[in-house]
């Protein structure tokens, strides 16, 4: 049984593998491969998106924070379902969260979660530590 067997669940170790291919794709700004690892339809944090929806935010990020990086910490898997707690480094050169760059890197903590169906992303949702970064900029 492979990730892309719908006909099962992956096993814990397919899915440990298709996250991590999936962030080292994103920290090499692979944005193919992060295309294909994402359904035609996702739900991201409760909101129907498509897949090109995902693909240009990531594509955001690493405009606004070139150096951005994506540390996996801790990664769960069961059935569909991936979680995953981050530290996610970088330094900032545009406008970030409403804040001007200040040539200060940042360190966050970011929560994902995803379901993962036929090889593919369907569901995803993330909390990010904004209110540190907005510290780590210099702003209160």
């Amino acid at each position: 049984m492979s990730v892309h067997d719908s006909k099962s669940d992956p096993t814990k170790e397919e899915l440990r593998d298709f996250y991590h291919r999936y962030v080292a794709a994103a920290n090499n700004r692979d944005f193919d491969t992060i295309s294909s690892l994402v359904n035609d339809e996702v739900t991201v944090n409760d909101v129907p998106h498509k897949r090109e929806d995902v693909v240009a935010a990531l594509k955001g990020i690493a405009d606004v924070t070139p150096d951005f990086t994506w540390h996996i910490e801790d990664l769960i898997t069961t059935g569909d379902r991936i979680a995953a707690r981050l530290r996610d480094t970088g330094t900032p050169t545009k406008e970030i969260f409403g804040e001007e760059p200040t040539g200060a890197s940042i360190e966050i903590t970011e929560f994902a979660a995803y379901r993962v169906r036929d090889g593919r992303f369907v569901e995803m949702w993330f909390l990010m530590d904004v209110a540190s970064a907005v510290q780590q900029l210099g702003r209160k």
